[in-house]
Parts: C-alpha cells; sequence; structure tokens
C-alpha cells in the first residue's frame, strides 16, 4: 500500500520553488489515505527485499489503534490539535472507550475454528461483522474530524464534496481494495456528507468560541449526541446491525451472555474490559442490540454516564482516555 497520494508535475528549473493548490478532492484524498495508514504496518514479503505497508489483519489491533486514533484527538495531541479547545471533540473521547470494548469482544472470539464450531455458535459471524463495523466507521469519522482538525477555514466549503468514489489515485485503488469496500462504500453513500455531521460540526465550532462553561457542556454532549446517531443509524445499523446472520448471533449472545467465553453487553469506562465499580460501567439488561430504539436507549445511557463523569471525575477520565491513546503502536 502507497503513501504517495498523487503525482503532480513540476517544472524543470533546479532549486526552483513551485506552488501547488490541493482542491477539497485532493484534500479528503490525503484524509482517506491517513485513515488507512493508521491501520496499516510495514511489510517485507519473503519474496522482495522491498519494504511495503499492508492493512494490520487482526481485528483486534485494528480496534486498539482505532481507539487511540479517537483518544489523540480527544486530548488534542493530534496534528492541527489545539490544547485550548480540548473537549471540543467530546464524541472521539466516547469513542476511545466504544473501540476498546469492540476489541474486548474480538478478544473473546479466538481464532480457533473448533471454537467457533462447537463453543459460541455464530462467533465468527459476530467477528466479522464487529471488524466491518469498527474499520469502516473509523473510515468515515476519523476523516471527518481529521480534515476539520487540520483545514477548519475549509471545512464548510470542502464537506459538501467529500466523495469516496472520486479520490485521487492510487487512493482510490487503496480504496477499493479495503476488506469489504465494494459492499460497504455502496451501503454508506460513499462517506458523503450526512445532517448530523454537519450539525455536529456546527456544535464544535460553537464550542471553540463560547467561553461561558455550562453552554459549552450543552455543546458538548449536544454535538456527542448527534454523532451519536450519524454513528448508529447512518453507520452502523445499514453496515452491520441489519444482517440476517449477526441479528441471530446477537440473540445467542443475549441468552447466554456472561458465562465463560460470552462477553456482557457492557460499556466500562476502563482501559480494562469490565469493573466492579458500579459508577463507570453501564450494562444493557433487556432489548435487543441489532433494534435501533433498544441501542440508541442503550448508548443515550452510556453517553449520560459519560458526561456525568466527565464533569465530576474528568482527570481519572482524561488519564484513562490518555492511557488508550497509548495504544497507536500496538501490534
Amino acid at each position: 500500500m502507497t503513501e504517495a497520494v498523487t503525482t503532480l508535475n513540476t517544472n524543470r528549473v533546479r532549486d526552483s520553488v513551485q506552488d501547488v493548490t490541493l482542491e477539497c478532492r485532493e484534500l479528503w484524498s490525503v484524509g482517506q489515505q491517513e485513515a488507512i495508514r493508521r491501520l496499516s504496518e510495514e511489510h517485507s514479503p519473503w519474496y522482495s527485499r522491498s519494504t511495503k505497508r499492508r492493512l494490520i489483519p487482526d481485528f483486534s489491533v485494528r480496534a486498539a489503534r482505532i481507539a487511540a486514533s479517537y483518544a489523540r484527538f480527544y486530548l488534542e495531541i493530534e496534528e492541527g490539535g489545539m490544547p485550548e479547545h480540548k473537549g471540543r471533540f467530546y464524541w472521539m473521547g466516547l469513542a476511545a472507550f466504544a473501540s476498546k470494548q469492540v476489541k474486548c469482544a474480538l478478544d473473546f472470539i479466538p481464532e480457533d475454528p473448533l471454537f467457533h464450531l462447537s463453543v459460541v455458535p455464530g462467533a465468527s459471524i459476530s467477528k466479522n461483522a464487529l471488524g466491518q463495523g469498527n474499520f469502516w466507521l473509523f473510515q468515515d469519522i476519523f476523516v471527518w474530524h481529521w480534515f476539520y482538525a487540520r483545514f477548519p477555514e475549509q471545512f464548510a466549503d470542502c464537506s459538501p464534496r467529500r466523495d469516496a468514489s472520486d479520490a485521487v489515485d492510487p487512493v482510490n485503488t487503496n480504496m477499493a481494495a479495503l476488506p469489504w469496500a465494494a459492499e460497504s462504500l455502496s451501503t454508506l453513500n460513499n462517506l458523503r456528507l450526512t445532517n448530523e455531521i454537519t450539525q455536529a460540526f456546527n456544535d464544535i465550532r460553537a464550542f471553540e468560541v463560547t467561553t461561558d462553561m455550562e453552554s459549552k457542556r450543552v455543546l458538548q454532549l449536544s454535538s456527542l449526541m448527534v454523532i451519536a446517531n450519524h454513528e448508529q443509524l447512518n453507520i452502523l445499523q445499514p453496515l452491520i446491525y441489519e444482517n440476517w446472520a449477526f441479528k441471530r448471533s446477537l440473540d445467542m449472545q443475549s441468552l447466554i451472555e456472561g458465562v465463560p467465553l460470552v462477553p456482557k453487553r457492557v460499556a466500562s469506562f476502563t482501559t480494562t474490559c469490565d469493573t466492579d465499580n458500579g459508577e463507570r460501567r453501564v450494562q444493557m439488561r433487556e432489548g435487543n442490540l441489532y433494534d435501533e430504539a433498544d441501542r440508541m436507549d442503550f448508548i443515550a445511557s452510556i453517553a449520560e454516564r459519560y458526561h456525568l463523569l466527565m464533569q465530576r471525575q474528568k482527570r481519572y477520565m482524561e488519564e484513562v482516555i490518555s492511557s488508550i491513546a497509548a495504544w497507536g503502536s500496538v501490534r
């Protein structure tokens, strides 16, 4: 997987400088390539002396790196970060915990085929769906935040022009080669702008210029819930939760959750998969994850707990998010 984004013509005058203006299409392509790079590693094939980049095959490692990227955005330590506005990317802090929970669920499912056949029916279906959902949500939401952080003045003009089918070569080639690409890009309208993304980043921009702390907290929760609706209803619902086989595997999980090798439907505000601290966990005890209303009730409960903890235990929460941010080099 090449690091180049596009090829540009230069003049033939030695040591001269030629300015090139990157338009929206090129900037979105750079962001999309960065989203791919985050989940890739250097690889030396046995048949070649050259080193290339390839997508990390392990779903759990991808989830850890995704969690780290989300955490870094919340902490404003990404390029384009603005520490004075820490808290504007509020959803990203919660998403770091969410991708950590995806990693936990994936870790529950070993690669051993005998496990899939004999211990937990539907385990491989669940693993594939979780891997697909987490991967393509990242391809969508990471790039929106990356662009806004790097090019805030161009965001409003360029956001309607994002279109994964119109990326420059070789990014377009790389996108087409990603796992589940044809199905996912078609289902997700080629990652084009949604009303929710527009509203969320309007809230983020308002947060940046608001000085009243109570108003800032209102904007944080608003942006978080709007992005939550986007990720759950525009991305994950059509991409994985409408899949019949995945629904049946989730039915099985809800019947036997908590027994050995079957994870609970829980969000834990720790670096671990679960905790005995009742304040720092939210568990889904009824309803179906694939049902939009049931899942959004669960998400709302998680968001409310996150919002409360970020007010009452902010130092602790940011210490945990900082720990997750260090997972970016996990292999």
